[in-house]
Order: structure tokens, then sequence, then C-alpha cells
């Protein structure tokens, strides 16, 4: 009786274990959106490494947008550099969903991968064609005080006015006198 009892208990709870990484990147191929849903949260919680050209798979494909927005997420959760912010990048600008967009945004701010090219053109590309969504807006605002526009340092000096006869030229510095 003891053993039927706990077998009753036993069996429900190892139902609710999570899945294996195998597993979780097999369904992430899965027609069920939940269960794709699902696999994309497992992987990104896990920092599973293997599972970023999946997600970028899924983040890019014509999945419904929870799909979407699951996989950006995922990937957002990576401790890598790189090819995440290549994926999400690319993604922003392949889909035409503003929620899905603002996730992938918001992804990229998370990953930190500031020195990677594709965060400054995905940026870009949203300052320039999303700006009139305002959670875009608002989250650009928010990603320009992390990652600042760099100022560009090939621009030439702007030159010094002229000397007038009310505003004598600037002379160069003095040297000082030797003791």
């Amino acid at each position: 009786m003891k053993k039927t009892l706990s077998l009753l208990v036993f069996i429900p709870l190892m139902s609710l274990a999570a899945k294996s990484k195998a597993e979780n990147l097999a369904d992430l191929k899965s027609a069920d959106d939940a269960i794709a849903i699902k696999a994309a949260q497992e992987l990104g919680n896990d920092g599973v490494k293997d599972a970023i050209e999946p997600l970028g798979e899924l983040v890019k494909s014509k999945r419904a947008a929870g799909v979407r927005i699951a996989a950006a997420s995922a990937l957002g959760r990576m401790d890598v550099k790189g090819r995440p912010t290549t994926i999400l990048r690319e993604a922003i600008e392949a889909d035409q969903d503003n929620q899905v967009i603002y996730t992938e945004l918001l992804a990229l701010m998370n990953l930190k991968d500031i020195k990677n090219e594709d965060l400054k053109k995905a940026i870009e590309y949203c300052e320039n064609n999303k700006k009139s969504d305002p959670f875009i807006a608002d989250i650009l605002v928010r990603i320009r005080k992390v990652f600042p526009k760099e100022e560009k340092k090939d621009a030439p000096a702007e030159p010094k006015p002229a000397a007038t006869a009310d505003k004598p030229a600037d002379k160069p510095a003095e040297p000082a006198p030797a003791k």
C-alpha cells in the first residue's frame, strides 16, 4: 500500500521535472506554440549555447509572435557575445511586428555586446524606421543611455573666427618666464 501511494505521488512529480537539453531543442520545432515557447524559455534560462542557432531560426521564422518573442528573450539571456547579436539584428530588420522588435531590442540591451557593429546597425535601423512606435521609441532612448552614439573622431575641428576690430585673434600661450 505504501509503495502504491508513493508511486502515485512520485510519478506526477517526475512529469514536472525540467526536460533535458535535447528534449527542449527538439521541442523548439514543435507545431504546438505553447511547447515551443516553454522550450525556448527553458533553454534561455539554462543558457544553453547549443540553442543559439535553433533559437535564431525560430526568431526569424514566420511562427506566431509569442514564439518569436520567447526565442528573442531566450537569446537575450545567453551569456555570449557575437552570434546572438547578429541574429537579433537580422530579425529586427526582417520582422514587421513591433512587439517582437521591442523584445529583440530588449534582448540586445541584455547582451551588452557593445563593441558589436550589429548592435549599432540594429539601433540605427530602428531609429530610422521604427520611431513612430511609442514603445520602440522609449526603449531606443533607454538604449542610447547605455550605448550612446559615438562621436565621429574624423570630423574637422571648427574653424576659429577671424579677428575683427572689436575682437582680436586668440594669441598663442606665452611660455612661462625663466627663473
